[in-house]
């Protein structure tokens, strides 16, 4: 009986365990959010440059400049999110704090790039040679102001998370929603730490 109590232990997941799996999926979700966003990124730079060399050929703008910027930003979020799911599927709670507060900076980044699209958009926009030019930055601008203030929203709550994360634990109940593999990646680790603490 004592045995399968000590089973049963090891069966559940530990406080902090469930909470480096919630790091997990937040991790996944903005990977792909990143994933859609350097999409649409993509779609906004090859956009400019298409107007720029093709339609509005006389327009003299820069505003393909912030969309190539963007675009790296974009790759460069989207790069990191999958990096980090590589190197560390289910992050430990200290690791993850590295990882909020740096998709917070490139979220301000991003919002600083919105606000001068919109801005070159406006002025763009009275050009008459460069109307279309000036409508792509706007519209690019909208999105990606909509997108960070979004992702801004999304950070600061995971922060808060995170902040509490340390005295409060996440309901057992929860365990049934985690996939089988991942409980036992989970309880491998808990294994490895164990052999490491003895020796």
């Amino acid at each position: 009986h004592g045995t399968h109590g000590t089973h049963g232990a090891d069966e559940d997941l530990t406080r902090e365990e469930r909470w480096n799996i919630i790091w997990a999926a937040v991790n996944a979700y903005y990977t792909l959010d990143a994933g859609i966003a350097l999409f649409i990124a993509t779609g906004a730079f090859i956009a400019s440059m298409v107007v720029r060399h093709v339609v509005d050929s006389t327009c003299e703008s820069s505003a393909w400049v912030v969309s190539l910027v963007v675009l790296i930003l974009r790759l460069l979020d989207f790069s990191c999110g999958c990096i980090s799911m590589l190197r560390h599927p289910v992050p430990s709670r200290a690791g993850f704090l590295c990882d909020i507060l740096k998709n917070m900076v490139i979220t301000c980044f991003q919002g600083i790039c919105a606000l001068v699209q919109l801005i070159l958009g406006c002025v763009l926009i009275g050009q008459e040679d460069c109307l279309l030019n000036g409508i792509i930055a706007l519209v690019s601008g909208f999105v990606l102001g909509f997108q960070a203030i979004e992702e801004i929203c999304v950070w600061m709550t995971v922060l808060c998370l995170w902040c509490v994360a340390g005295t409060s634990p996440v309901p057992g109940w929860t365990d049934k929603w985690v996939p089988e593999r991942v409980k036992v990646e989970a309880r491998k680790h808990r294994q490895k730490q164990r052999v490491e603490g003895a020796a």
